[in-house]
């Protein structure tokens, strides 16, 4: 019996459908804003909540979204959204993120069983969706989904519970969420490096853009008299460098990209689960300390800052470039040192807030964020884009 003869693909055509499946879609770009909503929400519970309660509840919050967006990265990135019903229940994820969002604010404090049914759409949209990623994939998903699972069915008990079981059942849950990937482990995934690169990329674009929606809530629609003015520009040279150091003009992503593309399956996922994973962390919750500051901040700029909203901004650049730090030895991309100077230096700015002015510590941060560029851009120049 003959077989037809395979059809062959030139080298141009092949290239073209790999560049093309490794793209992020415009469908995964607007989950990431449905995402990215809840960010705005924990900076509202922070800005009006900065003390270690709230602290705490956003930390606890931060984690389960995060851990569960990480999974729906892994997810497209092995299985595109291409097909409608992958994409309808993609948007069934969307959903189950805005039911989060809405009840994040009081999640702690009257819908914290709302935020758990949310939480287990979240998780059951996950699973189901890696039932059509193949055997392999779905394999694996079987073993991490209980983990999921227990999970929100801790948080929606603790919804019915007072403190401090409340919390007791929520840091359960986040314990699961932790031991997870150390039990199941990563290895039943393929990744593709271009397309992970370029989605966690976009994530970050649209979460320093928090920032943003922070300086306009901040003012709460009063005037935008010269005061106001300039300490928004001021502000926006902090989000404004922190992308910069980010992304380098993309330099940075290619870099990435190519040092998850010299490791070895098994390699490469351990690999990003600890660059795009846990280093992305102190990065993410940096953005949010930052965004809850704006708020205390844009509106009586030349007043004394608070201690809370002084050590929030301050902490907020510190973490990120931490993270930067954390990020660029993980990958061997970029230094190291310069960054966590940088990060330990802006503990020296809250002194300028408190005492001073909080556009005094707005102005200090921002030159220590373009100092830390500059050194780090003269440093790239002399070493040809290789790591210490």
């Amino acid at each position: 019996m003959s077989h037809a003869p395979p059809i062959m693909r030139t080298d141009e055509s092949s290239s073209q459908s790999e560049q093309s499946e490794t793209r992020v879609t415009t469908l995964e770009l607007f989950f990431d804003l449905a995402f990215v909503f809840n960010f705005t929400q924990l900076a509202r519970v922070l800005s009006h909540d900065m003390t270690l309660r709230g602290l705490l509840q956003v930390l606890l919050i931060f984690w389960m979204l995060w851990w569960m967006y990480g999974g729906y990265a892994w997810l497209t990135n092995h299985l595109p959204p291409h097909k409608k019903r992958h994409r309808l229940l993609l948007l069934l994820g969307m959903a189950s993120f805005l039911i989060v969002g809405l009840a994040t604010p009081h999640a702690f404090n009257g819908d914290g069983v709302a935020f758990g049914i949310g939480y287990l759409m979240i998780v059951s949209v996950h699973a189901a969706l890696f039932a059509f990623s193949g055997p392999s994939a779905a394999r694996n998903m079987l073993h991490i989904a209980p983990f999921h699972t227990v999970g929100a069915l801790l948080i929606i008990w603790a919804g019915f519970l007072d403190a401090p079981m409340t919390y007791v059942c929520w840091s359960g849950a986040l314990l699961l969420e932790v031991i997870a990937p150390f039990i199941t482990g990563v290895s039943g995934f393929e990744l593709k490096p271009g397309h992970f690169v370029e989605r966690h990329g976009l994530l970050m674009i649209i979460a320093l853009g928090d920032s943003f929606l922070a300086l306009g809530v901040g003012t709460e629609g009063g005037q935008a008299g010269f005061s106001v003015v300039i300490t928004a520009v001021l502000i926006f040279v902090i989000p404004a460098c922190l992308w910069w150091v980010y992304f380098d003009e993309s330099e940075k992503a290619k870099r990435a990209e190519r040092a998850l593309e010299r490791q070895d399956t098994v390699q490469r996922s351990r690999m990003a689960l600890a660059a795009f994973f846990y280093a992305h962390v102190p990065m993410l919750l940096g953005l949010i300390l930052i965004a809850a500051a704006i708020k205390k901040t844009i509106a009586h700029p030349y007043d004394e800052l608070a201690t809370a909203p002084s050590l929030a901004l301050a902490g907020g650049v510190a973490f990120y470039l931490a993270g930067i730090a954390w990020f660029h030895g993980i990958l061997k991309i970029g230094p190291q040192r310069f960054h966590l100077a940088a990060a330990l230096l802006a503990t020296a700015a809250v002194p300028v807030g408190h005492r001073v002015a909080a556009v005094g510590e707005v102005a200090v941060l921002g030159l220590l964020i373009i100092g830390a560029l500059f050194i780090e851009h003269r440093w790239t120049r002399r070493m040809g884009h290789t790591c210490l």
